[in-house]
């Protein structure tokens, strides 16, 4: 057998192999970003004048270091007045605990770190989620929560 067939043979082991256990495949967070947060944020996260905030900047070197910042936002949402840049923004962000699981949720999470240009921050898992999604919250507390990281 040629080592490109024996190859293609192993490789198809692998996914049956997966299959057969159940392993998913890696949440591509691009791909979620893309489908449920660029059609208000845009694809490169620079957000939408009176809509919604951009996703870099600044302030996100003091949110990106608060390690449950990202994870409230995303499962228990966001509402009320915040403000970006000099912009003002109010509205509400969707929570997505009903929507995406934690694995997914990471997957966006760590999507955005790329986005703002952070290339040490260490990866979101899936634990990191599963453990904000059993907190208590709600959009009005994540927004104190950014305003207590921002010192607002």
């Amino acid at each position: 057998m040629s080592p490109v067939a024996r190859s293609g043979g192993q490789a198809l082991a692998g996914l049956a192999l997966a299959a057969l256990c159940g392993a998913a495949p890696a949440a591509d967070g691009a791909a979620l970003f893309a489908q449920h947060c660029a059609a208000c944020h845009q694809a490169d996260g620079s957000g939408t004048v009176g809509l919604a905030p951009a996703l870099k900047g600044e302030h996100w070197a003091r949110l990106g270091a608060q390690r449950d910042y990202l994870p409230a936002v995303l499962l228990k949402g966001m509402a009320g007045s915040i403000k970006v840049n000099g912009q003002t923004f109010v509205g509400s962000m969707p929570a997505f605990a009903g929507t995406l699981d934690d694995a997914s949720l990471a997957a966006v999470a760590t999507h955005l770190a790329v986005l703002q240009g952070e290339t040490q921050r260490a990866p979101y898992a899936a634990a990191d989620f599963a453990a904000a999604r059993s907190a208590a919250g709600d959009p009005s507390k994540t927004r104190q929560l950014r305003r207590q990281v921002l010192g607002e």
